[in-house]
């Protein structure tokens, strides 16, 4: 996610930004330069990897809402599946069979009969 800038003679990193603009390079967080580059500017790196982790830790759920806002848009003909990238409709569809395979799962078991 970080993009730097560096100094066109000395090639020191002048700028640390989260979006690319031209004339940046893209850099780890962990990179020694910008970790370098943060520390003498007075940013309390600990607070920088406390927010990737929280980030990383709820990747997940975030990754759950947006199929779960896309499934509305889709059932609200707001969005038609045609209009998302190839690679999206494919994930999707690979994931509506997943779900599909255990509500089956949990209904055949339902419906076995068979007490516990």
């Amino acid at each position: 996610m970080p993009f730097i800038s560096r100094d066109p003679v000395t090639k020191v990193i002048i700028r640390a930004t989260t979006r690319e603009v031209p004339g940046t390079e893209f850099v780890p967080h962990s990179h020694p330069e910008l970790m370098a580059f943060m520390q003498a500017r007075g940013v309390d790196l600990k607070q920088v990897d406390e927010a990737l982790s929280e980030l990383r830790r709820t990747d997940m759920d975030m990754s759950r809402a947006v199929e779960d806002v896309i499934t509305a848009l889709l059932r609200k003909n707001i969005l038609k599946m045609g209009d998302l990238p190839k690679a999206v409709q494919d994930r999707i569809a690979l994931r509506v069979k997943m779900r599909v395979q255990i509500a089956e799962a949990y209904d055949r078991a339902t419906s076995s009969g068979r007490p516990i």
